[in-house]
């Protein structure tokens, strides 16, 4: 059992900053999955931007995941991390190449979710089982990395081609489950039995 208490100020700022930047990723991706965009032009270009905003700020809240590690020293945890980072940075220069071809048909963007998506796994697993994290929310990262292979890549193999824009656009949900994962750590275990005991009392 690696499980560790959070309760210096630092602490509680560095998992703000990271919950915050996995929500936003997420609230991101949500707004540019849900406009409807045709192909070319400056609506694409909008949306594409979109998509490269929420992916730098996703890489970000990777990064600040890593320096958190919530995984402790498990092995899996780091491999997975660095195959999630790898992921997200394929992700962003699958979205530029999208913007120099006026087209989001490259195979860096399938690479790039699928990296990301075993990365995460990977991470998911060790941090569910590493007891560093307390609660539900220690299966928050898993959320991240399970959503494709549960929803997305099913999907596109059941059509033949590219899955429908809502379950591409579902996988902001996920990221924002691991922002609220994250942010459930800020508060150290024994502040909220103490919450609990003066409202019981």
């Amino acid at each position: 059992m690696e499980r560790m208490e959070h309760t210096n100020t630092g602490d509680r700022a560095r998992f703000g900053r990271t919950g915050g930047l996995w929500l936003a990723g997420g609230a991101v991706w949500l707004a540019a999955g849900a406009i409807p965009v045709g192909q070319h032009g400056w609506r694409f270009d909008a949306v594409e931007a979109l998509w490269i905003v929420a992916d730098v700020l996703l890489l970000a809240g990777l990064l600040g995941l890593r320096t958190l590690q919530p995984y402790g020293q498990r092995r899996l945890g780091s491999i997975g991390m660095g195959i999630a980072l790898i992921g997200r940075i394929v992700f962003i220069a699958a979205e530029v190449l999208s913007v120099g071809q006026q087209t989001d048909q490259n195979p860096l963007l399938p690479l790039g979710a699928v990296l990301s998506a075993v990365g995460m796994v990977g991470v998911g697993v060790a941090v569910a089982r590493s007891g560093v994290w307390r609660g539900v929310a220690r299966f928050g990262p898993l959320t991240m990395g399970l959503f494709p292979f549960l929803v997305m890549f099913p999907l596109l193999a059941a059509s033949g081609g590219e899955p429908p824009v809502a379950a591409i656009t579902g996988w902001g949900l996920a990221a924002a489950v691991v922002g609220l994962a994250t942010l459930a750590q800020a508060t150290p275990a024994r502040d909220v039995r103490r919450t609990h005991l003066a409202l019981d009392g």
